[in-house]
């Protein structure tokens, strides 16, 4: 069977099922079929279907809610530039999210329990067990409420069929000439960018009440958003729409005091369309202007300590000391030094064949990682690091964050937040209204949050708890 033909026989079976899934995102049935449909063709404009994809549907599902996404964003910005001219207008509503989406308003016809397993289970994709814990009932409470939610769904989406799948190919021949025309236009904007040498500045949007309001009459923003969960607090930006798009993922990031600068890839799947870029901000992130990469890179060991380098401070200790981790034939090593030239080496036991080492400093403490194949086999901790604990196997995206209560906060398993609170022993999601993260990472100045939503966005923070997401992704 052709991969063409297994993504046939999958929207023909699949196609009723993520259309109810993001008419409970959307609440709009037409837009919700249309986004579904949109997904299918874009799968079909791939080269290989989706036989590269683990999870089908799943891919499908979010292809679509982003579509939904995308789309709130473009009348959104219409929106604002119609304020200008009728600022007591509103066109758009706010933005469909699963973390902020009214469940009574969205699908009142169907009981507010079925509404929030089904949302929690298949929207924000928690397992059973998490979904169970989060609204303190059994898991077979759980599976009850969903097997109830989905068949008052299908009552509701019963007279909803697959449109025919020739229609939807004609869609994905669409996107692949745009995507011909796109790659053509790349190639000649890589020539003017040779020629030019760099990017205009990228500047978000100036919002309705900076460029319509007047003193006697001003126009009032609606609050930004608000995340939290377990003591954390991530405040959101005012409109996403001004917010520029960088082309490719933000790999490396570097902020300190009001100076920055990022660096951005992109996967083979994107190339050509898409150029890898290097931007610079001198105002603490809220605007950036893409420049020729100069090359530099995050700080390296200022020495060679003998060992192999997985992980560098961010500057120096309050007493001066410099901080690296890393290996040598399998045996886990942190080292410090105080003039760059004299490595003094603390051995870090119980970590056999640790292929990695990754920490945090706070203060004059230093919280260690030492992994192998990703996982935590060893916790240390200390102004001379001791273990601590055996770090329960947990897999961490980037570096710790060393909180100042003494929490471990870290990137983990499905992208989320997840905090320990007895010194890696265990570690347990944040929770709340947290949005996803790809990882966390240390700055001359605090950390950054990168890939917020695992839609590109970041946040920046001094200490840990609270952080502040920047107009930009």
């Amino acid at each position: 069977m052709t991969a063409q033909d297994e993504l046939g026989e999958l929207y023909h079976a699949g196609y009723r099922r993520l259309v109810a899934q993001v008419y409970a995102f959307t609440t709009d049935l037409t837009e919700a079929q249309d986004a579904v449909q949109e997904a299918f063709a874009r799968a079909l404009a791939r080269r290989h279907g989706l036989s590269d994809v683990d999870a089908p549907e799943a891919w499908l599902r979010t292809v679509a809610i982003n579509v939904v996404r995308r789309r709130w964003r473009r009348r959104q910005l219409l929106d604002t530039i119609l304020l200008r001219e009728r600022p007591l207008t509103r066109v758009t509503a706010a933005a469909p999210e699963p973390d902020n989406t009214d469940l009574r308003d969205a699908l009142a016809t169907i009981p507010s329990r079925y509404r929030e397993v089904i949302v929690l289970h298949y929207l924000a994709d928690l397992p059973l067990g998490e979904v169970a814990e989060l609204l303190e009932v059994p898991v077979g409470t759980v599976k009850s409420r969903l097997s109830r939610g989905r068949d008052a769904l299908r009552g509701l989406l019963d007279d909803v069929e697959a449109p025919p799948l020739a229609q939807v190919q004609v869609r994905a021949g669409r996107i692949k000439a745009r995507r011909r025309t796109a790659q053509a236009a790349s190639a000649a904007a890589v020539l003017l960018i040779a020629a030019v040498g760099v990017f205009q500045p990228w500047r978000p949007q100036l919002t309705p009440d900076q460029t319509a309001a007047s003193p006697s009459a001003p126009v009032t923003a609606p609050p930004a958003p608000v995340y939290s969960g377990a003591g954390l607090v991530i405040d959101g930006i005012f409109n996403p729409a001004t917010a520029p798009d960088i082309p490719g993922s933000i790999t490396e990031f570097e902020l300190g005091g009001s100076t920055g600068w990022l660096r951005t890839a992109c996967t083979s799947r994107e190339l050509p369309t898409c150029a890898p870029a290097f931007a610079r901000t001198a105002d603490g992130g809220q605007t950036w202007q893409v420049v020729t990469d100069p090359g530099v890179k995050p700080p390296t060991a200022p020495g060679d300590p003998g060992f192999t380098v997985t992980w560098v401070a961010r500057g120096r200790t309050p007493s001066g000391l410099s901080w690296a981790g890393g290996v040598d034939g399998g045996t886990a090593y942190l080292a410090s030094t105080a003039d760059g030239v004299r490595w003094q080496r603390h051995v870090l036991p119980g970590a056999p064949d640790a292929d990695r080492v990754t920490a945090t400093v706070r203060g004059e403490d230093v919280l260690a990682f030492a992994l192998k194949n990703n996982k935590i086999i060893a916790v240390y901790a200390g102004r001379v690091p001791v273990r601590v604990s055996d770090g329960a196997g947990f897999t961490p995206l980037g570096e710790p964050v060393y909180l100042p209560d003494g929490r471990i906060l870290t990137a983990g398993p499905e992208s989320r937040f997840y905090l320990s609170t007895d010194l890696g022993a265990t570690f347990t999601p944040a929770g709340g209204t947290l949005p996803t993260v790809g990882q966390l990472r240390a700055t001359s100045d605090g950390y950054v949050a990168l890939d917020l939503f695992r839609a590109g966005w970041v946040a920046i923070s001094p200490n840990g708890l609270t952080w502040h997401k920047l107009p930009i992704r």
